[in-house]
């Protein structure tokens, strides 16, 4: 498996921008961090709302910073405020994505809108590297953790990972604790354990691709028999391995992902670009992830079960 880095997309007002910086080098051991001046974030002949709402489909996490750029008056007080613009995009960010991957990183002693009251935020002094660095530590914790645990996203990768696991894994893995010794060559076997096996790519059918991934390594297609039903499979078989059977299966639930990122995407070309490969890359890891944490759960599937790459 590629174990992609969270790609985090990291916001400033330009006069913040070196600030971003010293947050973007804070957080790089862990993260894969993009600054809004990177070249490639705006798409040529888009709107910059149009852009945000496509780094939203892109960007895994949103971190912004809110300094000291603005004097305003309000009731009557002039106050210290945050560029519009940045608050404008953090909300955009917070609600795309949730409260637990869009971030803001603040300025001590500048004024927030009345709606961000009661929310705790790192506060840090911009003439201040250590203050920066403390400011980052909390929400690198929490980036990676969520990560780690699987999260929701628009697309589907985390449902279709947990409807998989009941639907079909925990089921076969229940029947194979029990199940009739399998013939083959005049051997038997009955130590069943199942391939998991993660596809290089979503492009076309899944089922199609895993007919020719279990046909290019010679596997058969058998059945493993329970006392109330059989469970249709492909098998690898090897007398050398007797008595443990490797049952193989590619999820073809994957199926039809490339298609909601195209039109999450809103694509208007053929072809696949550099950006739809990476969500499609972000995606396959999401599932796997959700689908080991499923796993975990179950002592009989933590030894039966392992999730591969294709081969």
């Amino acid at each position: 498996m590629t174990n992609l880095k969270p790609k985090i997309f990291i916001g400033s007002s330009k006069t913040a921008y070196s600030t971003a910086e010293k947050v973007r080098d804070n957080f790089l051991s862990s993260v894969e961090c993009y600054l809004w001046k990177d070249p490639g974030i705006w798409e040529i002949n888009r709107s910059t709302f149009d852009n945000l709402l496509r780094m939203v489909s892109f960007f895994d996490f949103g971190v912004f910073i809110a300094t000291a750029d603005d004097l305003t008056l309000t009731n009557d007080k002039i106050v210290i405020e945050p560029r519009d613009n940045v608050i404008l995009e953090m909300s955009l960010f917070l609600g795309a994505m949730g409260r637990d991957k869009a971030f803001l990183l603040v300025e001590e002693g500048i004024k927030l809108p009345s709606d961000f009251n009661g929310i705790y935020m790192p506060r840090f002094e911009r003439a201040n590297d250590k203050s920066i660095k403390d400011a980052c530590d909390g929400y690198i914790n929490k980036i990676s953790e969520h990560y780690h645990l699987g999260h929701l996203s628009l697309y589907p990768t985390t449902a279709l990972a947990i409807g998989y696991y009941k639907n079909f894994v925990s089921g076969l893995v229940e029947s194979a604790q029990e199940a009739e010794a399998l013939e083959f060559s005049g051997t038997s076997f009955f130590d069943f354990k199942l391939k998991i096996v993660i596809p290089d790519d979503l492009h076309g059918l899944i089922r199609e691709k895993a007919t020719q991934f279990y046909k290019r390594h010679g596997f058969i297609e058998n059945s493993m028999k329970t006392k109330y039903r059989k469970h249709p499979a492909w098998f690898q078989l090897d007398l050398k391995m007797a008595p443990t059977a490797l049952i193989y299966d590619m999820p073809s639930t994957l199926t039809g992902i490339d298609d909601a990122i195209e039109m999450i995407l809103q694509k208007g070309c053929q072809g696949r670009t550099k950006m739809q490969e990476v969500i499609e890359q972000r995606e396959l890891n999401n599932f796997r992830r959700v689908l080991q944490i499923q796993i975990d759960r179950s002592p009989f599937a933590k030894s039966t079960v392992e999730i591969i790459d294709e081969f």
